[in-house]
This record gives C-alpha cells, structure tokens and sequence, in this order.
C-alpha cells in the first residue's frame, strides 16, 4: 500500500482536484489580462495590438518607480516594525494571567475587524494639522516647531499611512504568533527554567526558533498584503499631494480608471503578479528551511 501511494502517479491522482481548481480559478483568469496587456485598449474597445509597448512605457513612467518606492517603503514598515513589534506582543499576552490575557486577545484584534475607511477616518482626524490629535499634543509639550500637516507633507505622507497600516494589523500578526506560541510544548520551557534559563533567553533559544513555521506564514501574509496595499491611500489621501504618495496597486488603478488606458494598467497588473510571486518564492526557498518537529 505504501508503495502505490508513494509513486508519481498516485501522487498526481490525489493532487490532480487541488490542480483543476488552482488552474480554473487562479491561473485562467490571468490570461484574458495578460492578452489585454499586449494591446492598447480603453476599457471598451481593443484598439489594436501593441506587443510590449505597454510594458516599456509603464517601466519608462517616473510615476511607476514612485509607486514601487511608496509599496517597498510600507513593506518595510509592516516587516522592519510591525513583525519584532507583534511577537513582542504575543510574548507580553503569553506572560500574563488568563484574565488579562483575554482582554489583550480583544484589544489585539479589535482594529483588524475594523472596516479600512472607519480606521482611516480615525487617524484622519489625528493627523489633521490645526486640531489634530498629535500636532495639539506636540503643542502642549511646547514642540511645535515639530508639529507637521502630516498628510500633504512629501516627507511625512508615506511614514504616516504606514503607521495607520502597522496600527490596524499589528495585533493581528501578535495572534498569529502567540497561536504559534501555545502549541510549543510546556517540558521546553520547564527544562529551560531548570537549568537557570532567563525570559530573554527563552525568547532567543526556544520561543523563536521553534515557530519558524509560524514566522514565514506571517512574512509571506505581512509581505504581500503590505504590497497589496491601497485602501489606506484611496481614503487618506487619494494618491496626493500630487502622486507622492501612490503604490503599485494605486498606479495600477489610476492609470486603468483614471486615464482610461487599461492595456498600461494591466501591464502594470502583471508586473506586480510577478513580483508577488517572486517574493513568495524566495521567502518559501530561504526562509525557516528546516522542519522542527516537536
């Protein structure tokens, strides 16, 4: 029996559904866009065949670079902080009584359940210059040489979208871990006390170690949902000051909707397809290669 399963037919049989799915839902679809790509076309009319001039103009586009530039930026905010800040979270959650721990878990997850425009919303009224939330607190300490209109600032625009970001999904990523956390065995930690073990040693020599798994299933989900990222511009600020603070996904939108050249904005779909493929096979390749069992 073992050896009938074993083999790369049966393994193809059982796979096969899981594949015809795959290819139905995900990979066909893809065609029509990238066929769309090639041609210069309205949103209602093709207009004729292009090859890949959609492609080198889209890459010729200082607006395209811009956007990749904003993207990478938020990617790096949600990996750089929001990943050590939402495993130090899931470590303070572990550490305290049930009680507590329980209020944590709904504080945790009550901005990720928020809808985008409520949140944005919330942090609008923050960032607004004149009675804002943070500019009237950098007032009162009597820093106001420090307060900024933050949202149609070149320099401030970008890092203050990220933080709205890092804010709503922060807690979210902290249950992820402290998920991952709980199904780490007792004895692990009982020993480690044993022999004298600190909280920080812990951390370093069992805790983090031990939820590679978990680690990568959170850089791959933080990582492509931080390149995916649109919502936050469209309600804070629309793409503005100008196009300072655009991403990928916005160009992408604003090129296909705005200007009505939807053969560009497919081109720049794929592109990010790409990419996003890209990134997920190199984390899949490089990241947590070994498989702990425990």
């Amino acid at each position: 029996m073992n050896k009938y399963f074993s083999t790369k037919m049966s393994i193809f049989v059982f796979a096969s559904p899981a594949l015809l799915l795959f290819t139905v839902f995900c990979v066909y679809p893809l065609l029509p866009e990238i066929w769309m790509s090639l041609h210069k076309h309205d949103g209602f009319r093709n207009l004729g065949f292009v090859g890949l001039d959609n492609y080198k103009d889209v890459m010729a586009s200082p607006s395209f670079w811009s956007a990749h530039k904003n993207t990478y930026l938020i990617v790096g905010i949600s990996l750089l902080l929001g990943l050590p800040l939402s495993m130090m979270l899931s470590l303070f959650m572990d550490a305290q009584t049930p009680r507590f721990r329980r209020f944590f878990k709904t504080a945790a997850m009550f901005p990720a359940i928020l809808s985008v425009t409520v949140v944005a919303q919330i942090w609008l009224a923050f960032y607004e210059p004149n009675w804002g939330l943070f500019n009237s607190i950098l007032q009162s300490l009597g820093l106001s040489s420090w307060t900024h209109s933050w949202l149609t600032e070149m320099k401030t625009v970008m890092p203050s979208i990220g933080v709205t970001f890092l804010w709503q999904y922060i807690g979210l990523n902290a249950m992820l871990f402290y998920t991952g956390i709980k199904t780490i065995p007792k004895s692990y930690y009982e020993a480690a006390l044993i022999d004298g073990a600190n909280f920080v040693q812990v951390c370093l020599r069992i805790t983090i170690p031990l939820l590679q798994n978990v680690i990568k299933y959170v850089l791959i989900l933080s990582t492509l949902g931080s390149m995916a990222f649109y919502s936050h511009v469209r309600v804070m600020t629309a793409g503005g000051p100008g196009d300072t603070s655009r991403t990928v996904i916005y160009q992408m939108y604003y090129t296909a909707f705005d200007t009505s050249e939807f053969g560009k904005g497919t081109a720049i779909a794929v592109i990010f397809i790409l990419e996003c493929l890209l990134i997920s096979f190199v984390i899949q390749r490089y990241v947590a290669r070994e498989k702990l069992e425990f």
